[in-house]
Order: C-alpha cells, then structure tokens, then sequence
C-alpha cells in the first residue's frame, strides 16, 4: 500500500477563520478529503486536484487532507478511512473509483462522497464537463488540419468520459471535413512514461497525425512521442501550451481546483446533494485553451463561434 496524507489546513487555523472572516458557521467542525491515484506532481489531473484542494482549504477555511498514488485495490481502504475518521466530504478522483465511491457511500451514510469525471453513481454525487463538447472543440481542429482525416486518443483505461470526447471528436471531424477515424489505445497504466510513449508511437504508425493524451504522467510520453514524430498534441485536461507550446495544437482547459471548489462550497452551506454536475464550455471550470498558431484565421474563427453557440446552448451535440 502506498500511502501518502498529509492535513493541509488545521482544525485550528479554520475555526480562527470563521471567527475572523465569518466562514460558514460550523466550519471547524467540517473536513474534506480527496483520494488520488497518481502524483500531486504529474502535471496533469492529479496536480491540478492537488492544487484544488489547497484552494478549498484557503478559500473555504476548512481542514483538508490527500492521499496520493492510491491503487485500485486501496482505493475504498482509503475513501472509508477518511469517513471514519470524521471527513464530511471525500472526493475520489477519476473513473476507475465508480465502484469504490458506491460501496463507501453504502457504508457511511454521513459522508458525502464524490467521484470526479465518472459516470453517474447511485448516492453519490458526480462531477465532471461535458466531454462530448471537449471532443467536438479537439475534433473539428483536429479534422480542419490532419492530413490522413485520422487522430488518435491514448487513455489508462475505458471510462465514459473517454467514450464520450471520442465520440465527439467523430461528430468535430465529421462537420469539419465530412469524415475521420478515431483511434483509441488503451494502456491499462495512467502513469507509465514508456508504455504511453509506445501507445503513441502505435497510433502515428496508422496515420493519427494528433493524439490527445488522457493520462496522468503519462502524458509526457505520449508528448514526448509526439515531438519526436513531428505531430501534433490535443489538450482535454490541462492547457498543453504550457510545457510543449510546438507541440500543442488545440486545447480545452479543464480547471478541476475551480470544479471541486464548486461542490465544496455547496457541501460547507450544506446544499450538497448526491446527483450529477456538468459543467459547459464557457463556465469558469471549463474553458477554451491555447490554439496553435499554424492554425488558420478561418478556423480560428470557426471555433469562436463554435464556443459562442456552446456558451448561449445553442450548440447541441
């Protein structure tokens, strides 16, 4: 078992909080906890919720705590951990936690459980953007500038959320160039480097001439591959701007810290409920990123209208 918990902001330093600043009343009596499967280092999902729940400990003056690089098998260990221990409120974070996010739930009533970017789970509360959006936005880039009419999505495992971006890169291809292909490759690892960067390798040798990586540390090897074959990158998670600027072609920022604020505020006014939460292109949690400048001006504009129509919901899948 590898275990990492460190508490964040002390029961002390919270009721001082809402005394001073007037935090919600009975905020020193309330924690919230995340369980991770990867790195609060990796540069991707795991980060960003690591620096998500620093923000909830900072902005909502509650206790917080973590655990990192929590495998599968571990996971209700350490969703259950935290209930018994006190935390009102556990997130756990990505797909493969469905099952481990119900049986705690069953379990420990008084706890609101969370499960990040999952399908919906029965007594537990769902949060997550509406992927086929994050899909349409990748594929109709994708589609405009690919010379094969082939893109690529490498992911650690099947969860719906994947199903649902590739099936809306299928419908951004399809209105951008009247077809296309979508390869998946699944690795059955969300952190291993050489494994992602052979996934990738994989995908180019069929013609994908971008693939968007949907992994934790992974990620670096399928930008690593990418950079070495001169193609390029799509961004479902975090702006790939940010550390491979040549590489990125388009991508869709997915802002997790601004996401389980959201519910965590809910969860301290105690309007929390179990039920799922989307959020669209255009709200804060969700927006567009970094476009490629070898992207052409008409299908920048394109895409400007494309995120109008999803903003005002004209736009429907």
């Amino acid at each position: 078992m590898n275990l990492t918990r460190r508490v964040l902001i002390g029961a002390a330093a919270a009721a001082f909080a809402a005394g001073a600043f007037g935090a919600a009343v009975g905020a020193a009596d309330k924690k919230v906890a995340i369980v991770l499967p990867g790195s609060i280092t990796d540069q991707a999902f795991n980060q960003v919720l690591y620096e998500g729940i620093v923000l909830v400990g900072k902005e909502l003056s509650v206790e917080t705590a973590y655990s990192e690089k929590v495998k599968q098998a571990d996971q209700s260990e350490h969703l259950e951990d935290y209930a018994r221990r006190g935390y009102g409120l556990v997130f756990g974070a990505g797909g493969e936690f469905v099952e481990s996010t119900k049986r705690a739930a069953r379990r420990y009533k008084d706890t609101q459980f969370v499960c990040l970017n999952c399908a919906v789970v029965e007594g537990v509360a769902t949060v997550g953007y509406n992927n086929h959006a994050i899909g349409y936005i990748l594929g109709y880039v994708g589609g405009k500038m690919s010379k094969t009419g082939k893109l690529g999505i490498v992911s650690g495992q099947k969860i719906k959320p994947i199903l649902d971006i590739a099936e809306g890169m299928r419908k951004g291809m399809k209105d951008a160039t009247g077809g296309g292909e979508v390869l998946i490759t699944y690795t059955n690892d969300w952190d291993d480097v050489a494994k992602a960067k052979e996934a990738t390798f994989g995908q180019v040798s069929q013609g994908a001439d971008a693939v968007l990586p949907y992994l934790d540390n992974g990620i670096v090897g399928v930008m690593q591959g990418l950079e070495e074959k001169g193609k390029f990158g799509l961004g479902a998670i975090t702006d790939l701007n940010t550390n491979w600027p040549k590489t990125n072609l388009i991508s869709v920022s997915q802002d997790w810290r601004q996401a389980i604020l959201h519910y965590a505020a809910l969860y301290m006014d105690g309007k929390n409920e179990s039920k799922n939460y989307v959020f669209n292109v255009g709200t804060k949690p969700l927006s567009l990123g970094t476009i490629n400048p070898e992207v052409p001006a008409d299908v920048k504009a394109d895409i400007d209208r494309i995120v109008a129509d999803m903003k005002s919901g004209k736009w429907k899948m």
